[in-house]
């Protein structure tokens, strides 16, 4: 156990902010889900959203982060989004349109736009092949539409189930966290959703 209580190693290990992030959590998707928003204060909860079309698309969204591991730094948001296209079954159009109806497309255009282009573009380039990869060795697609039943079952069980693999971005790019540039790292303040 670490000064701040959690178990998790301190400094994190290849970004890791919550247990939701470690392949073989016992924790449920709902709890998953909730240690994600503690760990993202800066994060909407779509519980909290008005806008039915953005509560919708965010929880939908959160729950790919949440099973698939990955956070909100850019390079995670990247790799998170690959999955969702190949390893999800709502098809490029759909989760484009949904994602162009929410009232949030502003700042997390914003968001991006103020990281680094060259950077994201690297490491979406090097991502697209793992993500691909990681997507064709599941059993099954996740579902873009989680049923309610699933929130309640543990995610090293929905893992094993769907043959998911976590993705560690920071690990599969080769890259050590201590060796990113001052400013660069994937932390919260450079969360993009």
């Amino acid at each position: 156990m670490n000064d701040s209580g959690s178990t998790l190693p301190s400094p994190p290990a290849w970004g890791i902010r919550g247990q939701y992030q470690l392949q073989d959590t016992t924790m449920t998707l709902r709890e998953g889900l909730a240690e994600y928003y503690a760990v993202n204060p800066g994060l909407a909860d779509p519980a909290k959203l008005e806008h039915e079309p953005s509560a919708a698309f965010f929880h939908r969204h959160d729950t790919t982060h949440v099973i698939f591991g990955t956070h909100t730094g850019p390079s995670d948001e990247v790799g998170n989004d690959w999955l969702t296209l190949f390893g999800v079954d709502v098809g490029f159009t759909r989760y484009l349109r949904e994602f162009m109806g929410t009232t949030e497309v502003k700042g997390v255009a914003q968001a991006y736009a103020n990281a680094s282009v060259f950077r994201l573009l690297w490491h979406g380039l090097r991502l697209f092949p793992i993500a691909r990869r990681y997507a064709k060795s599941m059993h099954r697609k996740w579902p873009w539409e989680v049923p309610e039943a699933w929130l309640d079952r543990p995610l090293n069980e929905l893992r094993d189930e769907l043959g998911i693999k976590v993705l560690h971005t920071h690990i599969d790019l080769g890259l050590k966290l201590d060796a990113l540039p001052p400013g660069s790292s994937d932390d919260a303040d450079t969360a993009v959703t």
